[in-house]
């Protein structure tokens, strides 16, 4: 894969042939294109990459700013440094095409470390601006369309509520709303996927948390995403791994339900979170963070989400895992006419493998 390209002042950081190019197909408007590299700060991106003179084995280091372009905006991360890793898969002894992939990281190799280390990276602000506000309108949108079926009625009695819940958990967004199509291979979330499960990854599923305040506390107890492991542990048994990215459409905070998790507990094999606790336990750390924020998460370092007090508190859980692994159980199948026919009709082999369809043996 090239390195990333500078066009009209965007960096695009990504597979050259993956959602970016699907977008060209559909005529992007380099009308808007032309008003973005005026409204966007561009300080850091070079006309052509410079890569320092950093090279560990397979990779390659360069500063630079994140960015992917869509019809509706940019999704922006921070400014920081990318690196580049070039995989190369070992296949070659069946006689097929050698399969090589080049992954620009939009991260360094200390947050890296980091994340494998604590279990979690932040990204302040990774999503800002007009994108932010159409992110909302269509989550907004459609937790009005689904909420008969996940809550009582607006105007329910106390006693008509659950004593306690999760809000209203909403599954299949790239199936309901074409604006959540260009999470699926978003850079600043997708790149540390691959540098740290291999280029090789699906999506294991897009998801949304709405949690609202009132006399029912909406938040979660301590829990982890894959809850397979046994104890005690066979020889052979392969520790599963996964990414979730936290993303929140509004601002985290003790108004909005802050989130707590426990740094390294994803290292710990043998035990779990205490059963259906909703208390503080030892080691925690509380984040608070401004709208747009991504969280990065190991799917099975213990986290929970506290009570909203004065303001609802909307998240997407975008989450990755090797494409051996089946994708989310969680909300059933996925709806017959759902827009992902579309992406699989339409996409490259990139999409192909992000959807499940290729990428395993």
């Amino acid at each position: 894969m090239p390195a990333p390209t500078k066009t009209t002042g965007l960096m695009i950081c990504a597979y050259p042939r993956g959602l970016f190019a699907h977008a060209r197909r559909r005529e992007i408007d380099f009308a808007a294109m032309r008003w973005l590299t005026t409204s966007i700060p561009t300080s850091g991106v070079s006309s052509t990459p410079r890569v320092d003179e950093v090279c560990n084995g397979g990779q390659q280091h360069w500063p630079d700013t994140c960015l992917r372009y869509h019809e509706s905006g940019v999704l922006r991360c921070a400014p920081m440094t990318t690196h580049r890793i070039s995989y190369h898969v070992l296949r070659d002894h069946m006689g097929g095409k050698p399969l090589q992939r080049d992954v620009a990281v939009c991260a360094t190799p200390d947050e890296l470390e980091a994340l494998g280390r604590d279990g979690f990276l932040i990204r302040e602000a990774a999503i800002n601006g007009d994108r932010l506000e159409s992110l909302r309108r269509a989550l907004d949108r459609l937790t009005e369309k689904e909420w008969p079926a996940h809550r009582p009625p607006p105007d329910a009695r106390p006693d008509e509520l659950p004593t306690r819940s999760w809000g209203i958990v909403l599954r299949h967004l790239l199936d309901k709303d074409a604006r959540f199509h260009d999470l699926l291979a978003w850079a600043p979330a997708l790149s540390v996927a691959r540098a740290m499960m291999g280029p090789l990854v699906r999506l294991r599923g897009l998801s949304a948390r709405v949690s609202f305040p009132g006399a029912e506390p909406q938040d979660t107890p301590w829990h982890q995403h894959l809850r397979v492991i046994p104890n005690p542990l066979p020889p052979w048994f392969s520790r599963p791994h996964a990414i979730d990215c936290l993303i929140y459409l509004d601002e985290l905070n003790d108004d909005t339900g802050a989130l707590s998790l426990v740094p390294g507990s994803h290292h710990w094999l043998d035990r779990e979170p205490p059963p259906l606790c909703y208390e503080p336990v030892p080691g925690e750390e509380t984040l608070r963070l401004r709208a747009g924020s991504m969280v990065i998460i190991h799917s099975n370092l213990w986290h929970r989400a506290l009570s909203p007090r004065a303001g609802k508190r909307r998240a997407l859980i975008l989450a990755y895992t090797p494409c051996w692994l089946r994708e989310s159980p969680h909300g059933g199948p996925a709806p017959d006419d759902g827009l992902t026919r579309e992406l699989i009709a339409d996409g490259d082999e990139e999409i192909r493998e992000l959807l499940g369809l290729t990428g395993y043996t």
